[in-house]
């Protein structure tokens, strides 16, 4: 039978589109004060113009490519490309007066906004369910994913300096993320991501609370036609083709396996061309649907066919096709266009 195919998220943006973008610039730089300053400075119908375009091209890039599961590649968000797009929409976030901050157990320092008042939605209605349907309205015969930030990774990119305590902040944003999910599934997203890369930080945290409050974020969440996906990734480096950039620990996969599968998620995403997981972590997923890394997305090197079935072949051996989704490792952001459209 043959396997399923998604993609994790961000694809690259066009030159055309001027939305800054963190794998456009380096963590250290002024990047939400670029955003901010961008903002001014265009208007909603430019920005709104080029962003059509660019989506057109980019769902063409995948529908090409024959992928089951596409993205909108993200492109309307800045920085990692979702996190600040969301807490933009959120009271108690201060993006003007930036907070330097070590993030993912100190692999890179970032200028991050504060939290500094209670956290609570801007507006009355969920809003992530408007920017799915913008572009899925475009694109009817096409089933769109859409994902979201999870709180423990939200938390990592933030300066808490009112909550002071990370579990406490993780749950309040845990049931904003979930009145999101459900106007998701209300206005009829059958594709649902949650991209909580920071577990793979801080185990101990994701064992203790952090898969709950995932798990909590899809409440409610019960068509059996939805698709509810987590995305654990191992982290960007700062640069493309970069080699000694800190990674998250991949045997941290082992540690919280058994406690993800028994968490009610459909799909697990996690990285293994970067690095080729144990086989034997496949083993303790029982329920779940694997999503496999199987490009690396931090690399201009263009995998071949042959060593991409060689590793699918491979994981066969202990999970059942049904079982087994084809994706690259996490977004394609870093790559220019054209390795992108090849990988």
């Amino acid at each position: 039978m043959p396997l399923s195919t998604t993609v994790i998220g961000s694809f690259p943006k066009p030159v055309y589109l001027k939305i800054p973008d963190w794998f456009r610039t380096t963590h250290s730089g002024p990047f939400t004060e670029q955003h901010n300053l961008f903002l001014q400075q265009s208007s909603e119908c430019e920005r709104e113009e080029a962003i059509k375009r660019a989506t057109k091209e980019i769902v063409g890039i995948q529908t090409e490519a024959g992928i089951d599961v596409i993205t909108d590649g993200e492109i309307r968000r800045e920085r990692e490309n979702y996190i600040n797009h969301f807490c933009r929409k959120l009271k108690g976030f201060d993006f003007l007066t930036l907070f330097s901050k070590e993030i993912r157990s100190d692999a890179s320092t970032i200028l991050v906004p504060r939290i500094i008042g209670e956290v609570l939605p801007e507006e009355n209605q969920p809003w992530v369910c408007e920017d799915w349907k913008n572009t899925q309205d475009s694109f009817k015969d096409l089933p769109m994913k859409v994902t979201l930030p999870g709180p423990m990774t939200i938390v990592d990119t933030a300066a808490d300096q009112y909550y002071h305590n990370s579990k406490s902040l993780g749950n309040v944003l845990a049931k904003i993320i979930n009145r999101e999910i459900k106007a998701l599934e209300s206005s009829g997203c059958k594709y649902i991501q949650v991209d909580e890369p920071v577990m793979m930080r801080y185990p101990d945290q994701a064992l203790e609370y952090g898969i709950d409050q995932l798990s909590s974020c899809f409440d409610g969440v019960s068509a059996p036609d939805v698709v509810k996906t987590v995305h654990l990734c191992c982290g960007y480096p700062d640069y493309l083709d970069q080699e000694d950039y800190k990674k998250a620990d991949k045997d941290v996969y082992m540690r919280l396996a058994d406690k993800l599968d028994a968490a009610g998620f459909d799909e697990i995403s996690i990285e293994d061309a970067h690095r080729h997981n144990d086989l034997s972590l496949f083993k303790h997923f029982k329920k779940s649907k694997i999503v496999l890394g199987s490009v690396k997305i931090a690399s201009s090197r263009v995998e071949s066919v042959e060593e991409i079935r060689q590793r699918l072949q491979e994981v066969l051996t202990v999970l059942p096709p049904e079982r087994l989704v084809v994706a690259p490792d996490c977004g394609l952001g870093f790559l220019p266009t054209e390795i992108a459209r090849k990988k």
